[in-house]
């Protein structure tokens, strides 16, 4: 009698000692992650070949109806933006705009699956999202543990705590989804909001163009990426304000296309830059070229009308 009792005593303390010493991440909260860039991440490419990679965490796991909160805490501006930079379409999942050093966005995944995303401003800081079922790894847990009080009382936790989260910030959060969604149409196309305002979609040869030449040209060499690097951070400081302008004024819109014109033309030559040198080269007389077309044309037109008129 005695050793049945100290039998079912120990038997006990083994089942109390096991779940206890179970791995914490197993029980692992996957009901809201924050993802950060890496310090630095932005100031040029390398980030993406280290072990941690350009964001923190670099694969990000969350529930279904989670919260994913994208934060900068950087000092340079990024975007969140679903999809890889190859894309005809960017941020079909999500895309947060371009986010300040201090400014956050929010996104609730409806799907399991798996969501790459990147920055538009500093396309190689790459990142990945895994959306997983609520229920899923408590399932692993019951398994492990073969006792349905644990299967019970884990299934209590998922449904107060997730259930009690969704039904206060519901409409609080819709709201934002629909804020970032009207935002995939102002700063997807690869991020050429001017041309893709302009043109009205980022599926128009011309923003098409500027897509091709950005990824195969310009980014495949070292000369192009600081290129970039150095042109984003200038471009995307006002392409938001002229974007709206032209959304706003139909007149300012045809205005910005004629003016896109030459510089679009010029552009082409850039397609058959397929070296280091070749960037270069053809990069600077492309730059020189639009420098004489949109300063120096317009400075002698002024002079030669006042000489007319004087």
């Amino acid at each position: 009698m005695k050793t049945r009792a100290i039998s079912s005593l120990f038997l006990l303390f083994t089942i109390t000692l096991g779940i206890i010493s179970m791995s914490p991440a197993s029980f692992a909260d996957h009901s809201e992650v924050t993802i950060t860039p890496i310090s630095g991440s932005g100031s040029g490419s390398g980030c993406e070949l280290t072990e941690e990679g350009c964001y923190n965490p670099s694969t990000a796991t969350v529930d279904v109806g989670g919260v994913v909160i994208f934060s900068n805490t950087d000092g340079a501006a990024h975007t969140f933006s679903s999809g890889v930079p190859s894309d005809d379409i960017i941020g079909l999942e999500f895309d947060s705009g371009m986010l300040s050093a201090g400014d956050s966005a929010e996104w609730i995944p409806e799907n399991v699956g798996e969501f790459p995303y990147f920055c538009m401003i500093h396309p190689w800081m790459d990142g990945l999202i895994i959306v997983q079922e609520v229920e899923e790894s408590h399932t692993e847990e019951v398994e492990e543990s073969h006792t349905e009080e644990v299967e019970e009382s884990h299934t209590e936790e998922v449904e107060e705590s997730h259930t009690e989260e969704v039904e206060e910030s519901h409409t609080e959060e819709v709201e934002e989804s629909k804020v970032v969604t009207n935002l995939e149409s102002e700063e997807n196309g690869g991020g050429c909001l001017i041309a893709t305002a302009a043109y009205g979609s980022e599926l128009s040869p011309q923003v098409q163009l500027l897509r091709e030449i950005r990824d195969n040209q310009l980014l495949n060499t070292e000369a192009g990426t600081s290129f970039m690097n150095t042109f984003n951070n200038v471009y995307y400081s006002f392409s938001p304000t002229i974007a709206d302008m032209e959304r706003e004024s139909p007149l300012f819109k045809e205005v910005v296309k004629l003016g896109l014109t030459p510089m679009l033309s010029s552009l082409s030559i850039m397609e058959n830059a397929e070296s280091e040198s070749e960037v270069i080269s053809l990069g600077l007389s492309v730059i020189a070229l639009n420098l004489g077309m949109y300063l120096a044309v317009p400075v002698f037109g002024i002079i030669g009308i006042r000489k007319i008129i004087s």
